[in-house]
């Protein structure tokens, strides 16, 4: 998948986002991560930082994709969304 194509889903999707549970952001924000950013730099924040752990976490989860396998989850996860939020946007 190429970056523009990533990118293209990147702004679509972003509408989205208010009607996506919990786990769905957390899935596509790891995807987003790997994808645009490559592999998890960060330092593991203090637990008690529950928004940047979340985020953290959910980055690492990811971490043993390549950025193009990463950019490819992404597109299909986008797409399915998109599909099944189709009706509610």
């Amino acid at each position: 998948m190429s970056a523009a194509e990533f990118e293209k889903y990147e702004k679509l999707i972003s509408p989205l986002r208010s009607k996506l549970s919990i786990s769905q952001k957390i899935e596509m924000y790891g995807l987003w991560c790997v994808a645009a950013r490559g592999k998890c730099t960060r330092r593991q924040p203090f637990r008690a930082n529950l928004l940047e752990y979340g985020k953290w976490k959910a980055w690492k989860r990811y971490e043993n994709l390549s950025q193009e396998e990463a950019r490819a989850q992404f597109i299909a996860k986008s797409k399915a969304l998109l599909k099944s939020h189709s009706s509610k946007l």
